[in-house]
């Protein structure tokens, strides 16, 4: 039994979807506006579409889980799903039919342990996998690649312009304090910053200061904190971010 629905919302890359050959019986989302081009362009992919009027990431975002109930939802740009529990030069590629059995099988277990927000690891890195503790229970859970469980009280802001992950997490941890993290898998992005269309258009300096401050004054200074940089990691922007939460 299908657990939720995986959807890609998708904004003006009807040529550059990636991801419905990293996961199978994936679905397209996407403004009614673009329906042909997408359609056009990737033969044999479900496509459904929203309303114009629905602009934002966040807005997509809480247009897909009214929607759809159960949903996880994936970006466009997904090369592939990895195993990061892995030993030196040991394949680490997860097929698409294993990818959405996976989701199908993580989303069962959150909604088996009680909880509404699901997702994996955003840090790819085996060095830094814990074996003894591979599912988390708290904290963040990245934009990329996560899922919302029906009968959850969440939701996204349309206040929140870049940062619905942030947003997300923090409202989770609020409303239901409980979430389920698979840390031995992971979603690989390619592209990110530089892909024209998606959220690419309303990524800047500006969003991200606007962002920080609606998250601060919503969740406290506390819970989102200024990330510092270091010889090790150097800021990409003065408004990146750190989630803290106290359990």
């Amino acid at each position: 039994m299908e657990s939720c629905k995986i959807v890609i919302p998708s904004h003006k890359r009807a040529t550059r979807v990636r991801t419905t050959a990293v996961v199978e019986n994936t679905i397209i989302c996407v403004p009614d506006a673009q329906a042909d081009d997408y359609q056009r362009n990737n033969p044999g992919c479900e496509i459904v579409t929203h309303p114009d009027s629905v602009i934002g990431l966040a807005r997509k975002r809480d247009w897909i889980i009214k929607h759809f109930g159960s949903v996880f939802m994936l970006d466009d740009d997904i090369a592939s799903m990895q195993r990061v529990y892995t030993e030196p030069g040991e394949k680490s590629q997860v097929d698409p039919a294993t990818a959405y059995a996976l989701i199908q099988a993580t989303a069962d277990a959150c909604r088996q342990a009680g909880a509404f927000l699901f997702s994996f690891s955003h840090v790819p890195a085996p060095v830094l996998y814990n074996p003894m503790g591979p599912i988390d229970l708290a904290g963040y859970h990245t934009g990329c690649a996560h899922g919302v469980l029906s009968g959850s009280k969440l939701w996204y802001s349309p206040e929140i312009r870049v940062n619905e992950d942030y947003w997300i997490s923090c409202l989770n941890a609020y409303e239901h304090r409980l979430s389920w993290k698979d840390t031995r898998f992971y979603f690989a992005q390619k592209d990110t910053f530089v892909n024209p269309g998606g959220l690419s258009e309303f990524r800047n300096v500006e969003a991200e200061e606007a962002d920080f401050k609606l998250l601060q004054r919503v969740f406290g200074s506390d819970i989102i904190t200024l990330k510092k940089s270091s010889a090790k990691s150097k800021l990409k922007h003065p408004f990146q971010k750190t989630l803290k939460l106290p359990f």
